[in-house]
């Protein structure tokens, strides 16, 4: 049977919260907490041999040594270099004979046993390296991973660590899954949550935990769930304010960590924002990357970003494009980040033109998102602009050597291929979904139109969370006569697209997943930069019946276009051929963003590096 041991990493020369192992917490000092949860882990209840506390030979260190040699005697104490902690691990190895490793931080009270125990299963089955959570996310319960003892003294003589890879130990196996096999696990859901820090690295933090325990009271602080702990500031959101402004840290276990920069509004819609999680999400799962964003204040966009579990900044409303992009310069060191996706809307591009070759002079990759801006775009290491676009002067996707142009290129918001198309002799389903705000109420304006030709199917309604117009046009549905229901922010709109025959959107990126499932869409556009890139989309994938710019458009060219289709099963299966070329290239995208990085190594392969 193999040998496990948790060493817990902890010592008291903290910048920002001094001496904090041995500071009062609710009457026990920091690092009791995290010895007495991974107590009830030693055998027979759990699947750890042994505990063992690696600290550092400076004498500040002194008063923990003392506390945990009188309090904890079966804790065996390694002392070594301050900043060399791969080489405490060592000694710890080597003087315990452990064959497996749970290293375990002294800042992160809630351990989460029963995901360390899932850890160490999945080492033991899977015969890897090292196991983590999936990077990219931001986890309620981190400070956790599992790792051989043999594949430890391996990157002590590997041919490339850096004092920061001998710092933080593991961070050389994740960079190079070449010569270590790294196995991520899945996190319980609820558990992925950008809002929530539990870990202890400032003041803010210690009154945080305070404020927590005097909420948990009677609950047992040695055995509580991360689970438990989330229902709790669930009832109590107001308690996740007091630290939210520490700030988030890399915990290394990530090839690289990428930042992304996107908005979203009422003005705009949060189609900016959807697009970077997907990306993100994409390049966390098949890449390994750590990923952290950054936002200006929108409650609707913190939410999304939040949901997604994310780490995020969030900026000012107001701040300058100078000081934004500053901001973004400093997290390269702060965040460890070795790019930034730059994701904005074009008026967002032009204001920033200026400032973004600060970002390349700070060593940043520089990749572009949608909205191929010139002159910007052609500062970009990558431009991955994959939505139809206006035909922009200055603009040739052919002039730069990484640049990622059209619809195949489109990462849409479910996994999977659609089931395949039918297209009836007759329309029995049309779904409406302009999406966003639907400032103008195009969607109010169709369902009258739709009651003008008499249309005898289900027409299915779907509003975006943000938009106001759900009683008014419900009433108008009602009024009309016709068979169908509203709905507002549903999460199965991929389902009610497989079921329509044809639908009505605004353009953006429900536009294209329709196209994706192969459904007929009729657009109508709620801007004239949107017009513009409706005529492209159609003009190059004939996807799409592009019905107007909506200050040009009216009830009667909206039945009398619909009615043509409804009629014309021919058309409408011409407008379905599409989806045999959307989102047929995203492989591309993952290949291109670890080029750009440099995670590309001589003789990998691509199930190499992705594990």
């Amino acid at each position: 049977m193999s040998s496990v041991i948790a060493i817990i990493q902890a010592r008291m020369g903290s910048s920002r919260l001094p001496g904090k192992m041995m500071l009062p917490l609710a009457g026990k000092p920091i690092i009791d907490y995290v010895l007495m949860r991974l107590s009830t882990a030693l055998r027979p209840q759990g699947m750890l041999d042994s505990l063992v506390l690696a600290t550092s030979t400076e004498k500040n260190n002194d008063p923990l040594v003392d506390h945990v040699a009188v309090h904890w005697p079966q804790v065996k104490i390694i002392r070594g270099a301050e900043d060399d902690v791969l080489s405490r691990f060592k000694t710890a190895i080597d003087e315990t004979g452990a064959d497996i490793i749970v290293r375990a931080t002294g800042d992160c009270p809630f351990v989460n046993i029963d995901a360390m125990h899932n850890m160490l299963t999945e080492l033991l089955n899977s015969g890897a390296d090292i196991v983590n959570y999936q990077p990219g996310y931001e986890y309620v319960d981190k400070g956790l991973e599992v790792v051989r003892a043999d594949a430890l003294l391996r990157a002590l003589n590997d041919p490339e660590p850096t004092s920061m890879d001998r710092e933080h130990v593991t961070s050389l196996l994740y960079k190079h899954p070449d010569r270590y096999k790294v196995q991520y696990v899945q996190s319980a859901p609820e558990l992925r949550r950008g809002d929530i820090r539990l870990t202890i690295d400032t003041p803010a933090d210690l009154e945080f935990f305070e404020t927590l325990f005097q909420e948990l009271q009677e609950e047992n602080i040695a055995t509580i769930s991360p689970q438990d702990i989330v229902e709790v500031l669930n009832r109590k959101p107001e308690l996740k304010s007091i630290n939210a402004s520490s700030g988030r840290k890399s915990t290394r276990h990530e090839r690289a960590r990428l930042g992304f920069r996107c908005d979203g509004g009422t003005e705009i819609g949060l189609g900016h924002v959807v697009g970077s999680i997907r990306l993100a999400r994409l390049l966390s799962k098949e890449l390994g990357l750590g990923v952290e964003f950054v936002v200006r204040e929108n409650q609707a966009t913190q939410n999304l970003i939040h949901e997604a579990g994310f780490a995020m900044e969030v900026l000012p409303k107001q701040i300058s494009p100078e000081d934004d992009i500053g901001r973004l310069v400093e997290k390269k060191l702060e965040s460890d980040l070795s790019g930034v996706v730059i994701n904005f809307c074009k008026e967002d591009l032009e204001r920033y033109t200026t400032y973004f070759q600060a970002i390349k002079e700070s060593g940043l990759k520089l990749i572009f998102m949608d909205n191929p801006l010139p002159p910007s775009w052609e500062m970009g290491d990558l431009l991955i602009n994959a939505l139809p676009h206006p035909e922009y002067n200055g603009y040739d996707p052919n002039r730069h050597p990484a640049c990622l142009d059209g619809l195949e290129y489109f990462i849409p918001g479910f996994e999977g291929s659609p089931p395949e198309r039918v297209i009836r002799s007759s329309v029995q389903r049309v779904l409406i979904a302009m999406g966003g705000a639907d400032k103008p109420n195009l969607t109010e304006m169709v369902v009258k139109a739709l009651a003008e030709t008499n249309f005898k199917g289900y027409v299915d309604v779907v509003l975006g969370s943000a938009c106001f117009h759900f009683e008014s046009v419900q009433k108008s549905l009602k009024a009309s006569g016709l068979n169908g229901d509203v709905s507002q922010n549903v999460s199965d709109l991929y389902r009610r697209m497989c079921l329509a025959d044809l639908a009505f959107s605004g353009l953006g990126l429900t536009t294209y997943e329709m196209a994706y499932t192969g459904l007929p869409v009729c657009i109508i556009s709620s801007s004239e930069l949107n017009a513009k890139a409706a005529e492209q989309y159609v003009q190059n994938y004939r996807a799409a019946e592009h019905i107007g710019f909506y200050r040009n458009v009216d009830q009667n060219l909206i039945s009398s276009r619909f009615s043509k289709l409804m009629n014309g099963q021919g058309k409408r299966l011409n407008l379905s051929s599409v989806e045999y070329r959307v989102g047929k290239k995203v492989d591309q995208v993952v290949f291109s963003v670890s080029s750009v990085l440099n995670l590309f190594k001589p003789g990998n392969s691509k199930q190499e590096m992705t594990n």
